[in-house]
């Protein structure tokens, strides 16, 4: 079997510092042997990205903990890493890009256009965009066969499904070195065609939207609504839960907008949760900084008690 794991030496992610950049790095870090470079606008994104990496839920130190590392390992990784905010630096060499920027058409475009004068030719582009068409994403570039999809899920470095986005657009040989690589660190690649929200986005946030809708019209309240999806469902999360513990709410208010504009009516936002996107309240700040709190503490609402450890 071929090893995909050295088809990328450097790998940038644009974006970095943030909650999917973060862990995408730690799955390149881990998986392969590869150099990462964290590129943000602003230093204190690049050091909160960098700071998740080592000490974060789901970073360096929490696997040594358990087991999953060593220490040697961790000396190895954090080796090959580093951050920047500048773009020519972080771009220097990388033959891999990916894009984690949040979900907004221009600012995602923007990013693009202005790293591919800085790549090679043979450069790659990924985007983690959730909702937004590739063929649109890539609009602005010259060469906009490069541009793939590639929709991780919150931890990015534990979660095994990536959803690969492929355009009319795209280069086949840049879906095959993409899913390659994914495979080869552990991941589990499923190629969709482009679409607004792909699958995984429209299916996921027809259910968040719904609960709530129902949780506005006072059927039952954010705890109810968790406690039945753990218990009855057998989610790991339940939906408020899931929007204030991951900070995801933020991706999920871009996506939604993205697809009421795009497929219509039965994606609109729902009042309640413009509501509480406007009034600041995006999720854990420890993830989301700046946030003043999520669901739960808007609501001022009590979470569901948290089942009992087994002994």
């Amino acid at each position: 079997m071929t090893d995909n794991t050295d088809t990328f030496k450097r790998v940038a992610i644009l974006g970095g510092g943030g909650l999917m950049g973060h862990g995408i790095a730690l799955a390149c870090l881990q998986g392969s042997g590869a150099e990462v470079v964290l590129i943000s606008r602003r230093q204190e994104t690049v050091e909160h990205g960098l700071d998740l990496i080592a000490n974060g839920p789901f970073g360096l130190g929490r696997a040594v903990e358990r087991g999953k590392l060593t220490e040697d390992q961790v000396a190895d990784i954090k080796g090959r890493l580093s951050g920047t905010t500048d773009y020519a630096e972080g771009l220097a060499g990388a033959d891999l890009v990916f894009e984690t920027i949040p979900e907004v058409v221009d600012l995602k475009q923007d990013a693009l256009a202005e790293a591919e004068k800085l790549v090679s030719d043979d450069a790659i582009f990924a985007s983690n965009t959730s909702s937004i068409m590739i063929s649109e994403l890539s609009a602005k570039l010259e060469r906009p066969g490069r541009v793939v999809g590639t929709h991780w899920f919150y931890p990015s470095n534990v979660m095994p499904l990536i959803e690969v986005g492929r355009s009319e657009l795209s280069d086949q040989d840049a879906i095959d070195k993409v899913v390659g690589y994914l495979s080869a660190i552990g991941k589990k690649p499923v190629v969709v065609k482009d679409a607004p929200g792909f699958f995984m986005t429209r299916f996921i946030n027809n259910y968040l939207a719904e609960a709530i809708r129902l949780v506005e019209l006072g059927i039952c309240g954010p705890a109810e609504v968790d406690e039945m999806c753990k218990t009855g469902l057998g989610w790991p999360m339940g939906v408020f839960e899931l929007l204030d513990d991951t900070a995801s709410f933020d991706s999920f208010y871009h996506a939604q907008e993205y697809l009421f504009e795009t497929c219509g009516e039965r994606y609109a936002i729902p009042p309640l949760a413009r509501k509480v996107f406007l009034a600041g309240y995006r999720g854990n700040p420890k993830l989301k900084p700046g946030s003043r709190g999520g669901w739960y503490d808007f609501l001022d609402a009590e979470r569901p008690p948290k089942p009992a450890k087994k002994k």
